[in-house]
This record gives C-alpha cells, sequence and structure tokens, in this order.
C-alpha cells in the first residue's frame, strides 16, 4: 500500500516533470537587436544627397527611409522576444524553487511528527500532505498561467514579424546609369506583385504545407501500422519500442489536461495511434491479449495505453485539411472514439447481447441449411470475448484512462448484461447460476473500467452530472454478487479525489441508497439486507461516502464539490436512509459513524471557537449537527428494528451505540484544521462536555418518539464549559460557579449559563433553537413509512 508521504512524492515528481530537465536558456542569445541597429545606421547612411535628385531619388530615399524604419522595428521585436524567452525561463526556474520549497516543508514537518502507530501518524500527516498538494496545483497553475500570458505576447510578436515580411518598398524610377528591366521595375529595386501573383503565391504556400503536412502525417500512420505489425512475435526493434513509447508516454501537463477532459495532441502523434489500432483490425480479443501477454511489460501497457488514447473522446488534434475523408492520404481523426478501436473490439460492443433463442443456423458443405438446437445454459453470446477486453484494458496505466470507449463499452455491456439478468426474461436464471456463470465476466468488466473516472462518471450520472442513471445503479446494488459486491464496489470514486467528477458520481450513488432504503434493506423477498447479501459493496459505499458527510447535511467545509445535500428540505429522509443501508454491514456502520461523529465534533468545535473569537456565530454549523446526528440515530434505529430487536431493543441498542461511534472519532483526519486546538480543548475538559451532548439521555422503554429529544440547555452548557475553559465572555456572570481549576462547576445554573453564552455571542440565540428543531426533523417518522420495517409481534 502506497503511504500518504509516498503518494505526495509520486505527486511532486508528476508536478516536477512538467518544469522539465536542464537550465532554461535565457533570451540573451536571441537578441540581434544590437546588430540589427547598426544596420539601421548604414541603411540611414545611404540616403541620396544633393548630388542625386528628381523623382527616382526621391522614391529611393522612400524606399531607404522604409528600409531603416524596418531595421529599428526589427530590433525592436528581437529585444521583446528575447524578454519574453528570458520571462520563460524565469517561470521554470521560479517554478522548480517553488516545488523544491513546498517538497522541503512537506518533508520537515512530515519528520516532526512524533514516533506513534500508523493510524494517528497517518491522521497527523493527512491535512499536512493535503496542504503539499494544494500548494503544488497553485503552483503549477499559476506557471500555466504565466506561460499562456507569454505564449499570447509571443504570438503577437510573430504577428509584428509577420508583417514586417510582407514590407512594401517604395516604387523607384530611374537612376542615373540605371537600366529598367521588361516589367519596368528598376535593377536593384525589390520586385512588387500584384495582388492576383501574390494571392496565387499564397495559395501555394499553403497548398505546400498541407501537403507537407499530410506526407508527415501519412507517415506516421504507416509508421503505427507497421510498429502494430511487428507485434505479432512479441518483439520490437529499439526504433519501434522508442516510437510507441514516445507516442503513449504522457507528460505530468498532459495527464492533468486529460483528466480535465481535454488532452491536445499532434496530428501525427494521433495518426501514430490510429494507425497501431487499426493494424489489429484482423485480429480478435483473444489474440490481441495473447499478443500483449508475449510483450515485455512495458511495451503491453504502452499498446493498451494507445488504445484507452486513440478511443477517448478527451483527445484531440487539429485537422490536416478540412477535404479530408477516411481513407484518404493524410487523413487522421481530429478526436478519439470508439471508431478508433480495432474492427473487432467494435463489433463486439456493437453486437447483441444474447445468442439467438432459437439456436444458430449452420450451412452444410453441400449448401444445405440446418438449424441447430439453441444452448440454454449460454444465453450471452461474448463473455469470453468481454473478459479478453476486460485483460486488454488491465494492461493501461489507471492515468491515461479517461474517457475510454474500451471502458465506456465495457460499463455499458456490463449494464445491459445487469439489466437482462435481473429481467424476467425467459431463461429466468437463479443466483447460482450467475455467481458461476456470468458474474466472472461482469466483475472483470467493472473492476476494469473503474481505472476511468469519466467513464463511470457518466455511465452513472452522465456526461453532464445531472443524469443519474438509476436503473443502473439499482442494478449494483440489487444484484446477488459472487464476490460479495467488491467489483462493483470498486465504482465508487477513490475517497482522496475531491473533484465536482468524484462528487457527482458519489451523490448518484448515496442519493439513491437514502430514497431506496427499503428496498435494499428487504432484498430476497424481505429476508436479508444490502449488507447481508454484499458487504463488500456496502463497506466500499461507505468509506467512499465519508468524505462527503458534511455535503450531505448541506453545510460543506472541506474542499469536497459536486456534492448537493441528500435532503432538498428540512428533513432528512434520505439522509438517514444511507445511514441505515450502511449500518446494514457492522464493519461499514462502525466506520462511517465514526467519521460522522468527527464531522458532528467539528461542527460543534468550529461554532464554539467562533463565539471564543467574537465572531458572528455561524448557525448553520449547529443546524447541520443536529440533522447529522438525527440522521446517524434513525439509521442505526432502523437498522436494529430491521434485525428484528423490538422498539425499546432498538432505542437502547442505538443509545450505545453513541459512545462507539464517538469514541471512534479521534481516528479520522480533521476536515476543518482550524478547530483542532478547539476540539483538544474540549476533550480536556472534566467529564467531556462534546461527549455528554452526543450521548444525550438514556431512553427507557416509555420513550414515545424514536430517540429521547434534545432540550436547548444541553448545547448551551457544553459550550458554556469550553468558553469557562478558554476565560473567554464575561466571566463576572458565573463568578461564583468557576471552580479553582478554571472550569465551569457542574451545579451553574441553567439561566446563568444562557445569559453568559448570549452575552458572548452577541445575543444571537437562534442557533440553538435551530439544532433541537434540527434533530427533532430528522429522526420524524411519517405514517406509513416503516411498512416494510417491523420491529417483531409481541409475544401473546
Amino acid at each position: 500500500m502506497v503511504g500518504l508521504l509516498d503518494a505526495f512524492n509520486q505527486t511532486w515528481s508528476q508536478a516536477r516533470e512538467t518544469f522539465g530537465q536542464g537550465t532554461p536558456e535565457d533570451g540573451s542569445k536571441f537578441d540581434g537587436s544590437s546588430r540589427l541597429l547598426q544596420m539601421k545606421s548604414s541603411v540611414e547612411a545611404a540616403a541620396p544627397d544633393s548630388r542625386w535628385q528628381g523623382t527616382a531619388s526621391d522614391a529611393y530615399a522612400a524606399a531607404n527611409k522604409e528600409h531603416a524604419q524596418v531595421y529599428g522595428k526589427l530590433a525592436d521585436l528581437d529585444k521583446r522576444m528575447a524578454a519574453e524567452v528570458t520571462n520563460a525561463a524565469t517561470v521554470v526556474t521560479t517554478g522548480r524553487q517553488n516545488l523544491d520549497n513546498v517538497k522541503s516543508w512537506v518533508t520537515r514537518m512530515a519528520a516532526s511528527i512524533p514516533d506513534t502507530d500508523a493510524d494517528e501518524r497517518d491522521r497527523k500527516l493527512l491535512p499536512i500532505v493535503n496542504k503539499g498538494v494544494s500548494q503544488l496545483s497553485d503552483i503549477i497553475q499559476k506557471s500555466t498561467n504565466d506561460m499562456t500570458d507569454i505564449r499570447g505576447r509571443v504570438q503577437g510578436i510573430k504577428g509584428e514579424y509577420d508583417a514586417l515580411t510582407n514590407q512594401k518598398f517604395a516604387p523607384g524610377e530611374k537612376g542615373p546609369g540605371e537600366k529598367k528591366d521588361e516589367k519596368g521595375n528598376k535593377k536593384g529595386d525589390v520586385l512588387t506583385l500584384t495582388d492576383k501573383e501574390k494571392e496565387k503565391e499564397e495559395e501555394d504556400k499553403k497548398k505546400s504545407e498541407v501537403d507537407k503536412r499530410k506526407a508527415g502525417v501519412q507517415n506516421a500512420a504507416d509508421a503505427g501500422r507497421r510498429d502494430g505489425e511487428s507485434l505479432a512475435d512479441g518483439k520490437l526493434s529499439p526504433e519501434e519500442s522508442k516510437r510507441l513509447q514516445d507516442a503513449t508516454n504522457l507528460s505530468g501537463q498532459e495527464r492533468v489536461d486529460l483528466n480535465n477532459g481535454n488532452l491536445q495532441i499532434s496530428p501525427e502523434r494521433m495518426a501514430y495511434l490510429n494507425g497501431l489500432s487499426h493494424s489489429l483490425d484482423g485480429k480478435s480479443p483473444a489474440e490481441i491479449k495473447s499478443i500483449l501477454g508475449k510483450l515485455p511489460p512495458s511495451e503491453a501497457a504502452a499498446v493498451s495505453n494507445a488504445l484507452h488514447l486513440v478511443g477517448s473522446d478527451k483527445v484531440h488534434t487539429d485537422p490536416i485539411s478540412p477535404s479530408l475523408k477516411p481513407g484518404d492520404p493524410g487523413f487522421v481523426p481530429t478526436v478519439g472514439g470508439k471508431e478508433n478501436l480495432p474492427k473487432s473490439i467494435q463489433d463486439i460492443f456493437d453486437a447483441p447481447l444474447r445468442n439467438n433463442p432459437f439456436g444458430e443456423t449452420v450451412t452444410m458443405p453441400d449448401g444445405s441449411k440446418i438449424q441447430l438446437p439453441p444452448d440454454h445454459n449460454k444465453p450471452y453470446k461474448f463473455l469470453d470475448e468481454y473478459r479478453d477486453i476486460a485483460a486488454i484494458s488491465n494492461y493501461a496505466d489507471p492515468s491515461v484512462q479517461r474517457g475510454s470507449a474500451l471502458n465506456d463499452g465495457m460499463l455499458a455491456e456490463s449494464r445491459e448484461l445487469l439489466e437482462d439478468f435481473q429481467s424476467d426474461r425467459w431463461p429466468n436464471y437463479d443466483d447460482r447460476w450467475g455467481h458461476e456463470n456470468l458474474d466472472p465476466t461482469l466483475q472483470q468488466l467493472l473492476a476494469a473500467s473503474s481505472n476511468d473516472p469519466t467513464a463511470v462518471h457518466d455511465a452513472i450520472v452522465g456526461a453532464d452530472g445531472k443524469s443519474p442513471n438509476n436503473a443502473f445503479i439499482k442494478d449494483l446494488y440489487s444484484h446477488d454478487w459472487a464476490d460479495n459486491g467488491k467489483a462493483a464496489g470498486s465504482l465508487f470514486p477513490n475517497a482522496a479525489e475531491h473533484s465536482t467528477r468524484a462528487g457527482e458520481t458519489m451523490h448518484a450513488f448515496d442519493a439513491y441508497a437514502g430514497e431506496h432504503y427499503q428496498d435494499l434493506l428487504n432484498m430476497n423477498g424481505g429476508k436479508d439486507s444490502l449488507g447481508q447479501i454484499n458487504p463488500e459493496l456496502v463497506r466500499a459505499l461507505g468509506a467512499a461516502s465519508a468524505p462527503y458527510i458534511d455535503d450531505m447535511t448541506g453545510k460543506t467545509v472541506d474542499d469536497t464539490s459536486g456534492y448537493s445535500k441528500l435532503d432538498p428540505g428540512a428533513n432528512a429522509n434520505n439522509l438517514r436512509g444511507l445511514f441505515a443501508v450502511i449500518d446494514s454491514d457492522d464493519q461499514a456502520g462502525a466506520a462511517f459513524n465514526g467519521a460522522a461523529a468527527n464531522t458532528w465534533k467539528e461542527y460543534y468545535a468550529d461554532y464554539s471557537l467562533g463565539i471564543k473569537n467574537g465572531d458572528y456565530p455561524d448557525g448553520d454549523l449547529l443546524q447541520a449537527a443536529g440533522k447529522l446526528q438525527g440522521a446517524m440515530d434513525m439509521g442505526e434505529y432502523i437498522h436494529q428494528l430491521d434485525s428484528g430487536k423490538d422498539d425499546y431493543a432498538a432505542k437502547h441498542a442505538t443509545w450505545e451505540k453513541r459512545g462507539e461511534w464517538y469514541d471512534a472519532a479521534h481516528k479520522y483526519a480533521s476536515l476543518i484544521p482550524k478547530v483542532d486546538d478547539a476540539v483538544a480543548a474540549y476533550d480536556k475538559i472534566p467529564g467531556d462536555p462534546l461527549r455528554k451532548l452526543f450521548m444525550g439521555e438514556e431512553p427507557s422503554p416509555g420513550t414515545l418518539t424514536p430517540m429521547v429529544l434534545h432540550n436547548v440547555d444541553e448545547p448551551v452548557r457544553a459550550v458554556a464549559e469550553y468558553l469557562v475553559a478558554q476565560k473567554a465572555g464575561d466571566l463576572g456572570i458565573l463568578a461564583q460557579y468557576v471552580g479553582p481549576d478554571g472550569n465551569l462547576l457542574p451545579n451553574a445554573p441553567n439561566g446563568l449559563l444562557a445569559a453568559y453564552v448570549s452575552k458572548a455571542a452577541n445575543y444571537n440565540d437562534l442557533p440553538w433553537i435551530n439544532w433541537t428543531h434540527a434533530y427533532e426533523q430528522a429522526i420524524y417518522v411519517s405514517d406509513g413509512e416503516f411498512d416494510k420495517i417491523k420491529p417483531p409481534e409481541p409475544k401473546k
């Protein structure tokens, strides 16, 4: 397993690659302004004097003056171009220095962490690494912006150079002793072309350039085809191997561009990749897999990388000529896509899912045709080929897989296979048949395509991020997986990725689980929950959802994005449904609720810190805390009911779980690093007021609501204990209730505590009321909501 520090160093190395190697040259060698100014002076010195007069002299003088001006402008352009080269060198040097500084800081901070167990070290190391990665991103972005500005200025300078190359000098009359040529031009003067001649010259020049590009592109495509044909024996020459590696290795910046959905490559590179791919047109997936298996690992990876790149609609190039069509010499596709994949793979993705239910028609040697009976144990036509395609895909580097048609196709086939198998279509197969015959293929398809978060996002929530494919999500959850849902769980985003793409993908999975929690807790005819049938899937769901717990409540406090709150109104029905589904596996539930308790603590600590610092209190923090705890309680309460406990036993078991969750919260990394000291201060107060608040009152058999309701005095007292310990606010209000150790005495009356905290909070008391209301709304049960989840009937 890659450690946090190793992961940072890998990211740093990729960032460092974007700045190249060697000492960047400044612009001094490009500055020819001194020589050009000397030439300007020489030209000016050659101006006609009084010995030569007349129209020819005037024309010559005008041309001479313009000529001198051109040299002056060229000198200025050379100086400006040299300055931009120096600017670019400075950007590179500064970027490298800044990267080195960040790495030194992270390494120094990591070394300062005291020796402790691995989990505690990772908890302390995570915010350091996160800050370092954020700074790396800022450095890359700033350098990119600076280089873009430089490029714009260079393009402007280039335009001025081009304008000077079209400079026309004044036509001259015949000078003393000079003769005119047949067109009337003075010998020694610059020949002036007519507009038509200039247009034709320009057209010829463009045609020549296009012809050269066409030839270059065709040569690249032919090289790709030849290299592809050389793969068959498992041996590439050094030249072939280098071409293959050069075409498929992406720089750090290119990986960033691909991940962001827009990698621009040269037409020659696209042509090579396309030629390599189509060299495999006559081979089946099994044959392509066999070829890769004979190659050295680096070359097998490069071939697979090529198929992913040439098949990705996130990879673009410029057209050579709009008139070129597929098959024309010099044609190159301007965007990656399925049509660029080997023909056999395209055909399999486009073919019907099932075999002919009436059997296949076979032509005999004598020309007669017979109908073979169908094999009902093999309803699906290409299960073996799907596994071969997954194996081909797995050779590739995951970082080059973004929007790949290979992964799009595997996800589409997975969706269709699941939909067909889950349907009532005849013949209808049971789970045992699925485990033995279908799942090995499905699991390989899902695991392979999970390397492409873009393809997964588009398959689950649509390219727009707003069109969840609930039918596919339902089948992924409800299928009884042979591997207990491990491969299906690999589709969830990596918990460390906080992009909008990841947030939108995870929101679709969580929203479905929360809304349909009763179905997922009553699978197999109501006998089993999702956690019982697919425990690995539920554990993966909990781990991938944990970074978005704050987003679920609507009060985001970290850098995640793309994940909107689960419930549009004040209720927490979907949020508590998600908790109930994750709680259906004890291991998943313990981890997810521990992370949620940590978020709850930080909400509360952040609010308390704001009052201590004299800020206007952020009441949304307390409202989110109330909603979150209510959802946690109700999720566990529903799970306990679903497990067979009666109402009181379910309530009491949930109350006991609160203590486990709170005690586990310290294992999780801080979402709001600024509140670490406030959390630590709370932990040091005798009696642990935050834990006491979180635990609440123990339920009794007569409790009517699903959990005992909180009253407003509970959060006020907890905050008061923190403020007193921090010597904040008007302590004179509580003078007789502060002990010699500086902590609040337990007999302090609620009225005085309310007055003390209210004054410290600038008399903003509404958040306490909103906190209790949010909790009450989160545990509210509507009529009929638990129709599928009922405790056992009491024995008579």
